[in-house]
């Protein structure tokens, strides 16, 4: 159990930047000129999961992970108007 409580934070922390890469490189190969609010999602992820892991200070790495996953994935779907 304390292997995986070890292991796990570096598994996620590095689950997250692949995904966006894929997503962004998907985003360019479609030459969707489309402006969305990505930049400002995954800021507004990372403050609110630092924000929640603070209280558990022992899963702030899956907290502030899933947070920029989350807020990523919300401001890549919310167009600029």
């Amino acid at each position: 159990m304390e292997f995986i409580k070890t292991i796990a934070p570096v598994i996620v922390a590095g689950l997250v930047p692949v995904i966006l890469i894929l997503a962004i490189r998907k985003k360019r190969k479609s030459q969707d000129k489309t402006e969305t609010y990505m930049s400002e999602g995954v800021a507004l992820g990372i403050c609110l999961g630092a924000g929640i892991g603070s209280a558990l200070p022992s899963y702030l790495s899956y907290f502030i992970s899933a947070g920029t996953l989350i807020g990523f994935l919300a401001g890549m779907h919310i167009k600029k108007q």
